[in-house]
């Protein structure tokens, strides 16, 4: 089964300009997948397109059994409970400690405390920061805020993991021990689909390759 699907999308903004052109692509579930291109090729749209931020000019895009064109906006918070994102700049706010960062998903899906507190440390301790759950973020480095990042999405055990330039911000090594973790989560059956332009590590993994260039989908390897 498809985990994530394009048929012929096409993406124009307001100011004119075309972001996708008649893309097409297949995504399994239980698949890892790397999306890469130049800058302004298209990898941000894409990756919005399934979270619902945007919706496309033309085309369809399905996540799951869902054609997210018939998706009114109030079922948009429940497809996005079962799709956990990772941002290059974390995302995390720095009046809360890393525990209350990771648990706010599951606040906002009204999750049981108890519950939620086993899920936060569980995620954690996937990410190897159990020890540093009562620190503020801003303590922390720029390779454990990533962590805490990677923590708070995956914190609902989501079907789905999407990354916008995770280790954008990372040195070589962070940036293999961040991909490890992604690796991870697909091995216990997690559809991961990343946007990276570091062909190198690209490379390193041994994943499938999607490629666009100016909008276009150019390579499938």
């Amino acid at each position: 089964m498809a985990a994530i699907r394009f048929s012929n999308v096409f993406k124009r903004y307001a100011s004119g300009q075309d972001a996708l052109l008649g893309v097409n692509f297949e995504l399994a579930s239980g698949e890892m997948c790397f999306l890469t291109g130049h800058s302004g090729a298209g990898k941000s749209t894409l990756l919005k397109l399934i979270m619902l931020m945007e919706r496309p000019s033309r085309g369809q895009v399905w996540v799951g059994q869902q054609d997210l064109s018939k998706l009114h906006r109030a079922q948009i918070p429940l497809l996005r409970r079962q799709v956990g994102v990772v941002f290059q700049n974390h995302q995390l706010l720095f009046d809360r400690s890393v525990f209350d960062n990771v648990a706010l998903p599951l606040q906002i899906s009204g999750y049981d405390p108890a519950d939620a507190a086993r899920r936060v440390r569980a995620a954690l301790d996937k990410v190897g920061l159990l020890d540093r759950e009562r620190h503020n973020p801003v303590t922390l480095s720029t390779g454990e805020q990533q962590r805490v990042g990677i923590a708070r999405a995956i914190v609902h055990k989501p079907r789905l993991l999407l990354a916008d330039e995770p280790t954008g911000n990372l040195d070589p090594e962070l940036s293999e021990d961040i991909m490890r973790l992604f690796g991870q989560f697909n091995q216990i059956g997690t559809t991961v689909l990343i946007a990276s332009h570091d062909h190198s590590l690209i490379n390193r993994m041994h994943h499938r390759v999607l490629t666009l260039r100016n909008g276009r989908l150019i390579a499938d390897d």
